[in-house]
């Protein structure tokens, strides 16, 4: 029995108005279709329905659903909670969502409503509205599709709070490495704040803002690994190009999967990638991400997805609509794919990863111990001698003695090269502090080729560019730092005088106020 079949039984067994009773069929359709729009994100639509229902039946349990529920959908969850039954699915949602955004405020631009904790976490607001400002023109433009009703965004403080607002677990979200969902017509983003060294947030807003677009334009009908490939490729779009936010480690995993043919079969990344295991989920982000690159760069670029999406909201397969797109079999699009992932350009030096290294402020259970303690890098340092070297390093920096701490680093970077970021940095901070910004800046910049998303290596690039007066590259190696970990205060120190070497007095007065924020 299907959820409307069971309220309308409810209501006709609780025998609500004559009204119900003689004109159940009626009742029944009218709140399937209502419901279907939801499905859909058609909230405007849905909630038309409900008022022509309401005005049509009355209050009862299957009114009361339907608006609860549109409620829900528009981010009223007092309004929703106060509709929806104890047995209603929707119920607890409401309820936990409620409890979340009860010390939130909100924040809105020409196309957003951003819920923001108070507090500390209220230093993202600016540069989240600025990101999705530019996604919203970047990735609708590509995608040809501009909501004109304002998108709700909520940021939630810990990654606990997205298992309790949508129906994954949290061991299945850490599992995976989800940490953003788009869902019920909203995007909700795990705060970087939850993480010891953040992650790359600005980028997840804009993958799940695609997410969105892609829901509002096509309804259903995108099967889920076209939905990731698409989100995945247009992630790095509100910063400039599409398809370039995989990062080498990841496309280092697939290229080593690749080799042995343990390929994720695309069916076997829906109904979520947040059900995969860690490896899986890595690899299943890089195949998709390849798929969409292939038919952009060789079936028409733009066009090509837009082709892909008109196909599919038409009712065709996934395989019925990559055929037309790609002009030959699924088979041959295949074979294709596989050869142009074999194609892609690794560098030797770019270890795989395929585990998301997520490292959360407080211990969870299903995170590995050597992910739970970054600052411990002497245990992935296989070399006897080097990982001697880096111990040494580690206390003589320790005790403030620069000089000796990078004579044996150096023993320790001829054997580790660029392979652990959080070495890396230390042996430049060693550097730095003894006047050698030219090693160091060569050093950081080796490091980032395999690992672009380190926090700490673009902070350290941008106070290296500070040093010598090179305020824009300083500027945009501190907001790329930015763009991972906004909560390190001398990210924001930084930047402000920078702005102020650029002559930016509103830029610089915005991280002056990103410092009071963050208590400093």
């Amino acid at each position: 029995m299907t959820g409307a079949a069971v309220l309308l039984a409810a209501a006709l067994g609780a025998a609500v108005t004559p009204a119900d009773l003689g004109h159940a069929d009626a009742l029944r359709d009218a709140f399937e279709a209502a419901s279907a729009r939801l499905e859909n994100w058609d909230v405007p639509g849905a909630r038309r329905a409900a008022e022509e229902l309401l005005a049509r039946f009355g209050r009862g349990p299957v009114t009361d659903e339907l608006v609860g529920r549109v409620r829900f959908f528009e981010g009223d969850y007092a309004g929703a909670v106060e509709r929806l039954a104890e047995d209603s699915p929707y119920r607890k949602l409401a309820e936990a969502a409620l409890a979340e955004m009860k010390d939130t405020d909100e924040y809105t631009s020409a196309h957003f409503r951003l819920r923001v904790p108070k507090g500390p976490d209220q230093v993202l607001v600016p540069y989240a509205l600025d990101t999705l400002e530019r996604a919203y023109a970047a990735v609708g433009g590509d995608l040809g599709e501009h909501p004109p009703e304002k998108i709700r965004v909520e940021i939630l403080r810990q990654v606990s709070a997205l298992a309790r607002l949508s129906p994954l677990t949290e061991a299945q979200l850490e599992e995976s490495g989800t940490i953003a969902i788009c869902k019920y017509d909203k995007l909700m983003v795990t705060s970087p704040d939850d993480l010891v060294a953040g992650y790359p947030w600005q980028d997840t807003l804009a993958h799940e803002l695609t997410h969105y677009l892609i829901l509002r334009r096509n309804g259903n009908s995108v099967p889920v690994w076209i939905h990731e490939g698409i989100a995945k490729f247009e992630e790095s779009r509100w910063r400039g190009p599409p398809g370039v936010a995989l990062s080498p480690t990841a496309a280092s995993c697939l290229a080593e999967r690749s080799r042995a043919g343990r390929f994720v079969p695309f069916g076997k990344i829906a109904p979520s990638m947040a059900l995969l295991s860690a490896e899986d989920a890595t690899a299943a982000f890089a195949e998709v991400f390849d798929a969409v690159k292939w038919l952009y760069e060789t079936r028409g670029g733009t066009a090509a997805i837009d082709a892909l999406l008109d196909k599919l909201r038409a009712g065709e397969t996934d395989r019925q609509a990559v055929a037309d797109v790609a002009g030959e079999s699924f088979e041959a699009f295949e074979g294709d794919w596989k050869a142009f992932i074999r194609r892609q350009s690794v560098p030797p030096d770019v270890p795989p990863a395929c585990r998301l290294d997520l490292h959360f402020k407080d211990p969870k259970p299903t995170v590995r111990r050597e992910e739970a303690d970054p600052e411990e890098f002497g245990g992935k340092i296989d070399d006897r001698a080097a990982r001697t070297a880096a111990h040494l390093g580690e206390l003589l920096r320790a005790r403030g003695r620069p000089a000796a701490a990078a004579y044996e680093y150096a023993k320790a970077a001829a054997v580790v090269g660029a392979r652990l970021p959080l070495f890396s940095n230390r042996y430049a901070e060693a550097l730095m502090s003894i006047g050698q910004d030219d090693r160091a800046e060569a050093l950081l910049k080796s490091s980032l080729h395999p690992f672009p998303e380190s926090a700490e290596t673009h902070l350290h690039l941008g106070q290296i560019f500070l040093s010598t007066r090179r305020w824009k590259e300083a500027r945009d190696e501190l907001l790329r730092s930015n763009a991972v970990n906004p909560f390190d205060p001398a990210v924001h120190q930084d930047l402000a005088q920078a702005y102020q070497q650029l002559g930016d007095a509103d830029a610089r007065a915005a991280e002056l106020r990103a410092l009071a924020l963050l208590g400093r």
